[in-house]
């Protein structure tokens, strides 16, 4: 257990379990939730928002920068709102959580009623939905859970179409392969469109009706790689062409190109460098897209718990 967080949840009258810090703040639940090996911390602010949802949202993303947040969603019935780890994180919550319960408050939210629904609440189950701790009606929390155990379930029986998906795939690598092509012919490196490349393959699979699974993972991987990497040389190869045309002189450029890069030590070291600069981007925005798409792939269900 984390020791500051249960000095915090002392504070402030909470209740600490484990990585979970949770009770009423200012009159409305919320809970702090320390994600294991993560750099991510997850404030929940459990309340039904109802018609005044899209200004809290405004409240959130206006005040981001101030409050340190690196995101917010809704959710799970309520706000979850992501701070990343570092010194004085417990602060950043803590101002958090002041500024959005006080604004509530201005709202004349109730944080009083069930946060599925907003009717008050006889009886409730202490339940977990989406890294928050808190109390619900216990017949809201089993519609919630059927619900998502249904559309998880439906999900599973839909037909996986590879084909369209690595078609999909492709299509995202290639537009991210144009725009390396586009600004190596006007002289920039473009690296990180090589990231771009991932993301677009990862969208346009599932858009195209592949599944997201582990075929996923290795598809869009070897498609970024593999094509960026040979519009990398091809864009080379034609860049050496014109050159040697427009010197007069004649012969193969990919010959060229293996010539240069053994008997030039200056080129070399440039091709390698850019190479290196490339293959480090590609491979950044390929572990970006795989920690998305295996959080995408973790179920709504598993993150729900009755006490």
């Amino acid at each position: 257990m984390n020791k500051k967080l249960q000095e915090y949840a002392a504070a402030n009258g909470l209740v600490c379990e484990k990585e979970y810090c949770y009770g009423v703040f200012n009159g409305y639940q919320v809970s702090v939730y320390q994600k294991p090996l993560s750099t991510m911390w997850v404030i929940g602010i459990n309340a039904n928002f109802g018609a005044k949802l899209d200004s809290v949202i405004s409240y959130l993303n206006f005040h981001k920068k101030d409050l340190k947040i690196a995101n917010a969603v809704v959710g799970g019935g309520g706000l979850r709102i992501l701070i990343l780890d570092s010194f004085g994180t417990l602060k950043k919550a803590d101002a958090v959580l002041r500024s959005v319960t006080a604004y509530l408050a201005q709202q004349e939210i109730d944080g009083s009623g069930c946060p599925y629904c907003g009717e008050p609440m006889q009886e409730s189950a202490l339940v977990t939905d989406n890294f928050a701790k808190f109390r619900a009606h216990e017949q809201c929390f089993n519609q919630k859970l059927e619900a998502a155990v249904s559309a998880e379930a439906f999900e599973k029986e839909m037909p996986n179409r590879y084909g369209n998906g690595i078609v999909g795939a492709l299509i995202g690598a290639l537009v991210g392969c144009a725009i390396f092509a586009v600004l190596f012919a006007i002289g920039y490196l473009a690296s990180i469109s090589s990231m771009i490349g991932a993301l677009l393959a990862s969208f346009l699979y599932s858009k195209f009706g592949g599944k997201n699974n582990r075929v996923k993972i290795v598809i869009v991987s070897l498609a970024t790689l593999l094509l960026i990497l040979a519009t990398f040389f091809i864009c080379n190869i034609v860049y050496i062409g014109i050159l040697m045309e427009e010197n007069g002189v004649g012969g193969s450029a990919f010959e060229m190109l293996l010539v240069l890069c053994r008997e030039e030590a200056e080129f070399r070291n440039a091709l390698l460098g850019d190479l290196g600069l490339t293959l480090f981007f590609t491979v950044l925005g390929i572990v970006v897209v795989i920690i998305s798409m295996v959080r995408q792939q973790r179920k709504v269900s598993s993150g729900m718990k009755k006490f």
